[in-house]
């Protein structure tokens, strides 16, 4: 089961998962269109657009809505660091942020095991959006538990 944990400083949320699949696998399905399209949504949201330019400087967006709302959820930033399989950063912005504006940063580190591979995704520079920060302390582990299901099935 995916764990979350928010650091003292109220700035990070950090969630972490093992899945049984190596870490090429894992760095294929976060970043592929097709397949992110397939684990991305869930019973509560569903993914209208997906895109990634997976290189530093590349663009990437996806765009959700509440099942049963009009309400569409943006984000989109830049990717800043490719290390296949291990690491994949980007900005991360989201239109209801308080201040959409204010960049954060979301980095996923992907760490061969006996049984798979540990994936670790660190949500950072919350301390100034309080309300995101509780929002993906309980929205990461969800969406990490569909992408092992994803990957497992």
């Amino acid at each position: 089961m995916a764990k979350a944990r928010i650091t003292p400083d109220k700035d990070a949320v950090i969630t972490e998962i093992e899945i049984a699949a190596p870490p090429i696998r894992v760095f294929q399905a976060i970043t592929t269109r097709e397949q992110a399209l397939q684990w991305g949504g869930g019973d509560a949201f569903q993914i209208i657009t997906w895109e990634m330019d997976a290189r530093p400087g590349g663009d990437w967006r996806f765009l959700s809505r509440e099942k049963g709302s009009s309400r569409e959820f943006d984000h989109h930033g830049k990717v800043v660091e490719v290390d296949p399989p291990r690491v994949l950063a980007c900005t991360w912005f989201a239109n209801w942020h308080a201040d959409p504006a204010h960049p954060t940063m979301v980095r996923w580190e992907l760490t061969p095991t006996s049984t798979g591979t540990r994936v670790k995704v660190t949500h950072s520079g919350l301390a100034k959006l309080p309300e995101a920060c509780t929002g993906y302390s309980q929205g990461w582990p969800g969406l990490l538990e569909g992408l092992r299901t994803f990957l497992e099935r």
